[in-house]
């Protein structure tokens, strides 16, 4: 096994302590004067979510009702703290409303306030700042993946509908503008009680913001390196006096540069809704969401070679981007929500949420790059020489479209037993899913470049458009002649069941969640020929596919909860297709987590001490060889796949004016080939607003510790004669430094200022997938002027 430290900061043993330092410097004191010195101030702004305030005249609309922002899927954000880094209570693990401290899993929350504090525009910016997930990259158009606790995250939702957040080439997880969102809730470990599919990494909630009954604009305008522009404009606004219907609209687009050559991306997305008291008790929203999304100098797969064709090392500038002038990927989605909110006597309530979203895909990409030469030579080409030759153009061009259908009808409310009370949800949800593949068939000779055979279908290798001379190469090249034929593939998935949960005081002390769901997980594959003729395969998949859930917790006093919880894993695997190119099997497992949590200032700071485990069979896990056929990945399976770890958080605010999201995490994987994740991973973030006459400015920054990793290589370092060393390579770990102040010019005006890595460091965010790197981005600076009324 090869060892690659170059600009890369050793990990070493001793920063281990630093994480468990920071953790227990935090908890110790906040046991000792919580309740005496918490005086937090409430702060002034529109914080927009489900949970309103009393409206005019005094009358409450029925949408601030508590219980009615559980039946939206909101978190309850604490109202006289609006400005926390977390949140009195979410019922996104079980469907039960209960604050961080009773849920028996650890619940990672990103409020609005710290995505502002951040200046977190895109869900890798989130992910970035959750801890414990870590994150790699197939390419700059898209394809990111998120990993926790060893696996990829495969559970994405929007206010409790799943979405596809893949990674794979339609690229979707790519099409989140934060500007839309009130905040974030990463649940981690297994989730599948609410949704059908849980794997034992994570499932991340995203909450869109919602009309309230006062009247409020917050905008704001940033712009900073490589050319960054974005502005956002919020606009809420009640419909009627009373605010019995109520409205809002987002609007957030960017035009900015990048730190590579020839690389810009626009960005736009618009949010709609309306909110209606039909009568004292029931309430209707209805909404509609844009997302737009342009990466132009997109490449297909790694954009910077690790090795020359000799072996040696290339050493190249960040700023290299070495695609055609033409290369670009497209994302829009349009996704239609509402939901119907109905109050029953004894403080029941029935939830009825239903979207649909129309998703659409264009790749048409070209890069210099390390790929499988001809078919009719074998063997890869592509590795660059230090004189200029030896490059050749990869290209594809795809297209993608998705229609994706969700429901969700539940009914919660409290229930006596035993003399005491205790509170029961029972819901059915799920959805159909039909993704479109299109095919551009090289036989009708409407797939071409420069008169070139294609590689296969849409896509050229390496041998077939030889580049002069890389140095100089400016991204000038012919471009694809192509359009859609009728022949396509439609995937099509169903997913939907029923599920309930509990929540039993079994004691003063003594709290017993159990819940469980049964799925029905159905896949069909559809193919239509070049003349529409349909072709369908019976469909395959999982009848009645169960899903227990047991948490068990035990209050040891006023601060302090001991808990343990336990779910089954059943993870359908996306797009992960075998040799064959057949969809991999859902991977099926067990995860437990146990632990202690803690809740200090009034629950206005939430920390937790976790121990997880999970085994799984069926892990999808890449081969390194691409199908001829599709140009994808081919994965295989894998069977007794163990990781176990732990994780320490605290979040929310400490005292009046300091505000904190800090956490660590070790994780071991066994039973894979690689090891992606980084066993020791340490993230902080907190900001702190100035005593006396500097009170209008707030401070702060983060620092992101990462450890070593391992990444395989394909086909590996060039050793002559087509022989290449095929070892996994381990990177050595990193810091990233950010820092942040805010100045509140007036009431209504701030003016922010960010920069990002803060050290200039260089690292990676890929190493290894063709042979190629990723680099992540240089330090850069970003100015925000925000404006409320």
């Amino acid at each position: 096994m090869s060892k690659l430290t170059s600009c890369q900061a050793h990990w070493q043993p001793g920063r281990k302590l630093l994480p468990l330092l920071v953790i227990a410097a935090l908890s110790l004191p906040a046991g000792a004067y919580a309740d005496s010195q918490d005086q937090t101030s409430t702060l002034e702004g529109t914080h927009a979510t489900a949970q309103d305030h009393a409206g005019a005249k005094g009358r409450k609309a029925p949408v601030a009702d508590k219980k009615k922002a559980v039946a939206l899927g909101a978190v309850t954000v604490a109202a006289d703290d609006p400005h926390s880094y977390t949140v009195r209570s979410t019922p996104v693990s079980t469907g039960l409303d209960l604050s961080l401290r009773e849920t028996p899993q650890t619940v990672t929350v990103i409020s609005r306030q710290q995505m502002d504090d951040e200046n977190i525009q895109t869900l890798d910016d989130v992910l970035s700042a959750v801890p414990g997930v870590s994150s790699f990259s197939y390419d700059n158009s898209g394809r990111t993946t998120y990993r926790a606790r060893g696996f990829d995250i495969t559970n994405y939702r929007i206010d409790g509908m799943l979405v596809n957040g893949s990674a794979a080439l339609d690229g979707q997880g790519e099409d989140f503008n934060m500007d839309l969102y009130e905040n974030v809730q990463v649940v981690m470990g297994a989730n599948g009680l609410m949704g059908g599919t849980g794997d034992p990494s994570a499932t991340i909630y995203l909450q869109r913001k919602l009309p309230t009954e006062t009247f409020g604009i917050n905008a704001s305008v940033t712009t900073g390196s490589w050319d960054k522009k974005r502005a956002m404009v919020d606009l809420n606004m009640p419909l009627t006096k009373d605010g019995r219907i109520r409205s809002r609209l987002v609007v957030s687009d960017e035009n900015s540069g990048t730190f590579r050559e020839r690389e810009s991306v626009r960005r736009l997305g618009v949010l709609g809704s309306v909110a209606a008291d039909l009568t004292s008790s029931t309430t209707l929203t209805l909404g509609v969401e844009y997302n737009r999304t342009t990466n132009n100098g997109a490449s297909w797969g790694t954009n910077v070679p690790i090795w020359y064709a000799d072996g040696s090392r290339t050493h190249l500038s960040r700023s290299t981007n070495p695609v055609a002038d033409w290369s670009v990927a497209k994302r829009s989605s349009t996704t239609w929500f509402g939901s119907l909110i109905q109050q029953l006597p004894n403080d029941w309530h029935l939830n009825l949420s239903f979207s649909q979203s129309h998703s659409d895909v264009y790749d048409n990409l070209g890069i210099a790059k390390v790929n499988n030469a001809a078919k009719s030579t074998g063997g890869y080409a592509g590795f660059w020489n230090e004189d200029g030759t030896g490059a050749y153009l990869n290209a594809l061009h795809a297209e993608y479209s998705d229609v994706r259908t969700n429901i969700d009808f539940n009914a919660s409310g409290p229930f006596q037993l035993f003399g005491r009370e205790h509170q029961l949800v029972v819901g059915f949800s799920g959805y159909k899913d039909d993704e479109t593949t299109y095919t551009f068939s090289a036989a009708d000779g409407n797939c071409s470049i420069d008169g070139v055979t294609p590689y296969s279908a849409c896509q050229y290798r390496a041998t077939g458009l030889p580049i002069a001379d890389w140095q100089t190469w400016d991204g000038s090249y012919a471009g694809f002649k192509t359009h859609r034929t009728y022949a396509r593939t439609v995937d099509t998935i169903m997913n939907y069941g029923l599920y309930t949960a509990a929540h039993f005081n079994l004691a003063d002390r003594l709290k017993l969640i159990l819940g469980g769901r049964i799925s029905n997980y159905r896949t069909r594959t559809t193919t239509f020929s070049l003349e529409d003729v349909r072709t369908r395969s019976p469909a395959s998949g999982n009848d009645q596919v169960w899903t227990p859930y047991a948490g068990l917790l035990f209050d040891l006093d006023q601060h302090h909860t001991l808990y343990a919880s336990y779910t089954s894993v059943f993870n359908p695997q996306g797009d992960d297709r075998d040799a064959n190119n057949n969809i991999l099997a859902p991977a099926t497992g067990k995860s437990y987590e146990a632990g202690i949590k803690g809740a200090y200032f009034h629950d206005r700071l939430n920390t937790s001490i976790a121990y997880f485990t999970s085994k799984q069979n069926g892990v999808a896990e890449s081969t390194g060889l691409t199908n001829d056929a599709t140009g994808e990945t081919i994965y295989r399976a894998v069977n007794g796949v163990k990781a176990q770890g732990v994780e320490l958080s605290a979040s929310g605010r400490i005292g009046r004016s300091w505000n904190i999201m800090a956490g660590y995490t070790y994780t071991d994987t066994q039973g894979l080939s690689y090891r992606e994740d980084p066993r020791n991973l340490f993230k902080v973030f907190t900001t702190y607003r100035l005593p006396g006459a500097w009170h209008r400015l707030s401070v702060g920054g983060g620092v992101t510790i990462e450890g070593t990793t391992q990444w395989t290589v394909s086909p590996g370092r060039p050793l002559g004669n087509g022989k290449y060393d095929t070892s996994n390579v381990t990177l050595g770990g990193y810091t990233l430094v950010n820092l942040m102040a805010n100045y509140e010019i007036s009431r209504r005006f701030q003016v922010g200022l960010n920069i990002a890595n803060l050290t200039n460091k260089v690292y990676y965010t890929q190493f290894g997938f063709y042979d190629g790197l990723i680099y992540g981005a240089p330090r850069s600076v970003m100015a925000t002027f925000r404006f409320k009324l």
